[in-house]
């Protein structure tokens, strides 16, 4: 099968966002490599059997946010789809048992998200440290404060925690290096300790990250097993002083148990992903001195690459050349499932 031949169809629905998706670059590469991408017509989401009838005889599936798992109910009516690619990041709310059954494969833009959300760590991780906002002026909102001068810290005193090992925590190591901090810990079961000595960290136990950290980042995939995993016990041992940030998803954190240890103002929190999205406007987190809160922006700015790559992966797949980003059956099962993340309100 060619290019030309291969029927392509992009899940996403019409929505203000998917011009972000469907990017001129995404076009252009589409006519590149002589691709005819079907969008979706809808601008509410289908019914499963919908989904069914809308993804019936194709071949390649581009998936995004909104998309389907694609499991026995909505591939009944297909029995030509040979790849899926993910216009995102994980595939683990998406890909089913019966998918992969089938042999199709799956390939991903997690690597180019997983970019930007490490650059947004590395940048709040160097603010949060530094005490950035302790001594700043921030146009009228806030005032400089030049007897705060000497809050200033160096990376060369800081002792990182990372738990997981995923793409984002991989490429934040990278980032991280050049800036020769004290020590990398790292929580994950994914790699021996003499490929923790080659890549530069030291992998430790779990609630070692809490004890040790200066500056604690929480990357572990949102599964069953990791849900609420940092509790009480983990947040009373983090360092006075310290920096928590979470950029991985909210409920990789107790709730409660959060906000009463932040209450206590011991250390920073720096917060990306949220329990209810968009974050309420009585958010017992919003307006806390030792908070700071962004609108889940960690992984925005490279959207318009994400089909691009999806494409590439295509073409590849045509010509019967290697995968570059494919997610095999077991890895996905230990990616995070967006629809067990958050609320949405």
């Amino acid at each position: 099968m060619t290019n030309q031949d291969a029927s392509v169809f992009f899940t996403m629905i019409q929505w203000p966002g998917r011009s972000e998706i469907w990017s001129p670059a995404a076009r252009k590469r589409a006519a590149e490599l002589g691709f005819h991408v079907r969008l979706h017509e809808r601008d509410t989401n289908p019914t499963p059997d919908e989904w069914a009838r809308a993804i019936e005889g194709v071949d390649a599936l581009i998936t995004g946010w909104g998309a389907p798992r694609l499991d026995e109910t909505i591939l009944a009516r297909n029995t030509t789809l040979k790849i899926v690619g993910h216009a995102a990041g994980s595939v683990g709310g998406i890909v089913s048992p019966a998918l992969y059954e089938r042999g199709v494969r799956v390939v991903t833009s997690n690597a180019i998200m997983a970019e930007a959300v490490a650059e947004w760590c590395l940048l709040v991780t160097q603010l949060g440290w530094q005490r950035f906002l302790d001594y700043a002026g921030l146009g009228q909102l806030t005032d400089m404060r030049w007897d705060n001068r000497l809050l200033v810290r160096s990376m060369h005193e800081a002792t990182i925690a990372i738990w997981g090992y995923g793409d984002i925590s991989q490429r934040l190591i990278a980032l991280l290096r050049p800036l020769q901090p004290k020590e990398i810990l790292l929580h994950s079961g994914h790699l021996t300790p003499e490929q923790a000595a080659q890549v530069g960290v030291t992998l430790v136990p779990f609630d070692e990250l809490f004890e040790r950290g200066d500056i604690i980042h929480l990357l572990g995939a949102m599964t069953d097993r990791n849900a609420g995993k940092v509790g009480p016990k983990q947040l009373a041992a983090i360092r006075d002083n310290a920096v928590l940030i979470n950029a991985g998803r909210a409920r990789l954190v107790q709730e409660e148990a959060l906000l009463a240890e932040v209450r206590k103002q011991r250390f920073l929190t720096i917060l990306d992903v949220h329990y209810k999205e968009p974050v309420p406007a009585d958010s017992p987190f919003r307006g806390m001195p030792n908070v700071i809160l962004t609108p889940h922006v960690a992984g925005r700015g490279k959207e318009g690459l994400y089909i691009p790559h999806v494409l590439e992966e295509f073409d590849r797949f045509f010509r019967g050349e290697p995968l570059i980003s494919e997610v095999t059956q077991e890895r996905a099962l230990g990616m995070t499932d967006e629809s067990k993340a958050h609320k949405r309100t």
